[in-house]
């Protein structure tokens, strides 16, 4: 019988869709793989008759899908290492490599995307890459150990403290994690974020960004972590000291002589100076 042609391209969709199909099916299980690059096949062939599990762990990350890229990409030439002279040139990335010298072959090629890492607090404490990245294992997003929080909390307890007290920014909720507002390759400005202390937090606090007429001086030049416990606090603005007045009177200790009735232990200042972080209307933040 044969086949017009109004009938065969319906029938040739339908079997190259089902094909598409199984060669996905077949790649799931193992039994159809894409063809690596040359140099990816012979290391994987001489690489793997004893790292295998590095190798297969290698052939579904990232890295493996840059046609150029195989183990001798970051771990030099294997030659003297198989004809049996130990590590042979191999660079292991181990313990007893410098974490300079180990950064140092990761921004080889992302040196465009962390173009100041040497000059960040992580390589300052002698951490390189591999201190929260692997190449080789099962890894999440950005091919971390762990999550981003896990990773930051390893170091970083006494930060991950304060996350469970009553008032904090949704860490824990996964609203957001520490690269929100920390970027861990580049140089701490001023504080450990990668900018000034109150841009970084406008960029979500936009309506205490302004720009004022009359601007609060602590938010403008010490930062919104002059007065708040940016990761958690007991108070529920997330304030350094529990009672407002104690921290306002931390810094106006010289108060105007009609303030001389109020104490610390019955005065709320933004009572009155309604508008602390920026007025356009009074010097006194009153409104």
């Amino acid at each position: 019988m044969i086949l017009s042609a109004t009938t065969r391209r319906p029938l040739l969709q339908f079997s190259l869709r089902w094909l598409g199909v199984l060669a996905l099916v077949l790649a799931s299980v193992g039994l159809l793989t894409a063809a690596r690059p040359a140099g990816q096949e012979k290391d994987a062939e001489t690489c793997g008759t004893c790292h295998e599990d590095a190798v297969k762990a290698f052939a579904l990350k990232p890295h493996a899908q840059i046609g150029d890229k195989s183990c001798t990409s970051c771990h030099g030439s294997a030659e003297k290492h198989v004809e049996g002279e130990g590590k042979g040139g191999i660079f292991a990335f181990g313990s007893s490599d410098l974490p300079t010298d180990k950064s140092a072959k990761c921004l080889t090629c992302h040196s465009k995307d962390n173009p100041q890492y040497g000059a960040s607090p992580h390589a300052k404490a002698a951490l390189d890459c591999t201190t929260c990245h692997s190449v080789h294992g099962d890894t999440g997003p950005a091919l971390l150990k762990t999550g981003v929080n896990k990773n930051c909390s390893v170091c970083h307890q006494d930060v991950f403290a304060q996350f469970q007290t009553n008032e904090r920014h949704r860490l824990q909720e996964g609203v957001m994690t520490c690269t929100t507002c920390h970027d861990p390759h580049e140089p701490a400005t001023r504080t450990r974020l990668a900018g000034f202390k109150q841009e970084e937090c406008i960029r979500c606090h936009t309506d205490k960004g302004g720009p004022f007429l009359y601007e609060h001086e602590a938010s403008r030049i010490e930062g919104c972590t002059s007065c708040h416990e940016v990761h958690g606090s007991n108070n529920r603005h997330m304030l350094t000291h529990q009672s407002t007045a104690d921290l306002c009177f931390s810094c106006h200790a010289e108060a105007p002589s009609s303030h001389q009735f109020f104490s610390s232990q019955d005065t709320n200042c933004v009572t009155c100076h309604a508008t602390i972080h920026g007025s356009n209307l009074s010097k006194r933040f009153l409104k």
